[in-house]
C-alpha cells in the first residue's frame, strides 16, 4: 500500500556540481535528485569515486574550489522556512547558521576533521556557545552532557583530552556528539564508519539508530558497505560516476532491484553459503576517470546488458513508476519498471569510447 506524500526536509532536483581542472572538466555529481523525508534515512551507494562524498558536501557548500554546483537546487526545510542552500553564499551569515545548527555533518575520518591542538572540549564548546549563545560554564556542562549521550565514558575528563588522545571510535562518537549538539534536523553522514574495525562499527550504527529514534531527526548516509545499507536505510540511491542509477526502498534494493548496476553489485557482495573454492563475482573493468567518461550511458563499458546504437548514443533520463526511480534503457516507461525486466547476461565486449 502506497504511503501518502509527505513533505520533504530535503529535496535535491537535478544538481551538478563540476570540477574545472586544467586537465578537463570533471562532472563529479551530474543531474542528481533525491528526497529526505522527516525522521528517514537516505543512504547513497556505490564504488570509490561515484560522487557519495561531492553530493553530500554539495548540500552543505563545503566543495572546495575548483569545485562549484553549476545546475540545480537544493531546498531545505528550515525552521525559517524552505530555502535553497544552492543559491546561498557558501561564506555567509545564513548558512553557517544553518550549518551545525539545522544540519550537522560527520565526517570520514575524524582524526583529519577535529583540530589537533584544541581539546574536544573546546571543539564542542565552541559550537554550542556560536549556535545556542550559551555561557562558558553552561556551555561546558551541556558539552560533558553531549559525550556522555554518545556513550563516551569519563566525559567530565574526556572533554579535556586531544583527538590524538583518543581512540578511532572514541574520536568517531566525539564527532557525532559535535555534529548533533543543537539537536539538527538533518545529519549528513559521510562513510562514518569506513576506518573503525567492525566491532566499532556495529556500536555506531547502534548509537546512529537510537539518537535517530530519541530525536526523530533524518539521516543522509554515503557509504559503499551494502551490509550498512540493510542495516541502517529505509530509502536507497545507487550512483555510478555521478548519475544515481536507481532509488527505492531498502527491501527493493535487495530483494526486487532493477538496474544492472544494482545487480552487479548485489551479485559481488560475498555470501556465507557459496561453495568453498568458486570465484566471487565480481564487476568487470573498472569505473571510467570521470575526465573520460564514456557517451551515453557511463555504465556501459561494464554492463552485461548494452544495447548497441542506445546505450553509447544517450543517457537515459532517470525514470519514475511513484515508488522507484531508474536510469536504464530497459526501463523506459513507469510501466517497465513496475513490470520488471528478465536481464540475461550477454557476452559483450566493452567499448572503452
Amino acid at each position: 500500500m502506497r504511503r501518502p506524500p509527505i513533505e520533504p526536509l530535503l529535496e535535491i532536483e537535478k544538481l551538478s556540481t563540476h570540477f574545472d581542472t586544467a586537465d578537463g572538466l570533471v562532472r563529479a555529481v551530474d543531474d542528481v535528485s533525491l528526497r529526505i523525508e522527516p525522521g528517514r534515512t537516505v543512504c547513497i551507494v556505490g564504488e570509490s569515486g561515484c560522487g557519495k562524498s561531492v553530493t553530500a558536501r554539495s548540500i552543505l557548500r563545503l566543495v572546495d574550489p575548483p569545485g562549484r554546483i553549476v545546475a540545480g537546487s537544493i531546498r531545505f526545510r528550515s525552521g525559517d522556512g524552505v530555502v535553497d542552500l544552492a543559491a546561498l553564499d557558501p561564506g555567509g551569515p545564513e548558512l553557517r547558521r544553518i550549518r551545525g545548527k539545522e544540519i550537522g555533518m560527520v565526517f570520514q575520518e575524524p582524526m583529519a576533521a577535529l583540530s589537533p591542538v584544541h581539546t574536544i572540549g573546546q571543539q564542542l564548546i565552541e559550537v554550542l556557545r556560536l549556535h545556542e549563545q550559551l555561557g562558558k560554564a553552561e556551555a561546558r556542562e551541556r558539552a560533558i552532557a553531549e559525550l556522555r549521550g554518545v556513550g563516551i565514558p569519563q566525559p567530565e575528563r574526556r572533554i579535556d583530552a586531544y583527538s590524538f588522545q583518543l581512540s578511532g571510535g572514541m574520536r568517531q562518537r566525539a564527532m557525532i556528539a559535535m555534529a548533533l549538539a543543537c539537536r539538527p534536523q538533518l545529519l549528513v553522514a559521510d562513510e562514518p564508519t569506513t576506518a573503525l574495525d567492525v566491532t566499532t562499527q556495529a556500536q555506531i550504527l547502534r548509537l546512529l539508530r537510537t539518537l535517530q529514534e530519541e530525536r526523530g531527526m533524518a539521516i543522509l548516509f554515503i557509504t559503499h558497505d551494502l551490509g550498512v545499507v540493510a542495516e541502517l536505510a529505509d530509502r536507497v540511491a545507487v550512483m555510478y560516476l555521478g548519475n544515481v542509477v536507481e532509488e527505492c526502498d531498502v527491501d527493493s534494493l535487495f530483494h526486487d532491484l532493477r538496474h544492472p548496476y544494482t545487480r552487479a553489485l548485489l551479485r559481488s557482495v560475498p555470501r556465507i553459503e557459496r561453495r568453498a573454492r568458486r570465484r566471487l563475482p565480481t564487476i568487470r573493468g573498472q569505473v571510467p576517470h570521470p575526465q573520460q567518461r564514456p557517451s551515453g550511458c557511463p555504465y556501459r563499458t561494464r554492463c552485461d546488458h548494452v544495447v548497441p546504437g542506445q546505450c553509447d548514443a544517450e543517457n537515459p533520463a532517470l525514470v519514475s513508476d511513484g515508488l522507484r526511480e531508474v536510469r536504464c534503457v530497459h526501463y523506459p516507461t513507469a510501466e517497465s519498471i513496475r513490470d520488471g525486466h528478465d536481464l540475461r547476461p550477454e557476452e559483450v565486449v566493452a567499448d572503452a569510447g
